[in-house]
């Protein structure tokens, strides 16, 4: 059984605080939101991958599973995922 976890996602100056269902859609939305700014080849591919990979979804539970938020930069900005309830991230 699939637990669906929700996150609150923010893009500073692109996006307000927002509450979402961490799932793959989710992930490539906020990918569609950041892929256009400016930002190093390599730092394209790296989030690139994080955000459509295979692992994706994976990878943001075990992050939040130790770490109260994610901070990826994104040029000279940066996004920030964090868990909407903080006591799912214990679940």
């Amino acid at each position: 059984m699939r637990i669906d976890h929700d996150i609150l996602v923010e893009i500073p100056g692109i996006k307000s605080p927002a509450v979402r269902v961490l799932n793959p859609s989710t992930l490539e939305a906020i990918w569609e939101s950041i892929r256009f700014l400016p930002m190093s080849r390599a730092q394209l591919q790296l989030l690139e991958r994080q955000f459509t990979g295979p692992c994706a979804e994976r990878d943001v539970i075990r992050h939040l599973a130790a770490n109260p938020v994610l901070v990826l930069s994104v040029g000279e900005r940066e996004v920030r995922i964090s868990w909407a309830n903080p006591t799912e991230g214990s679940a």
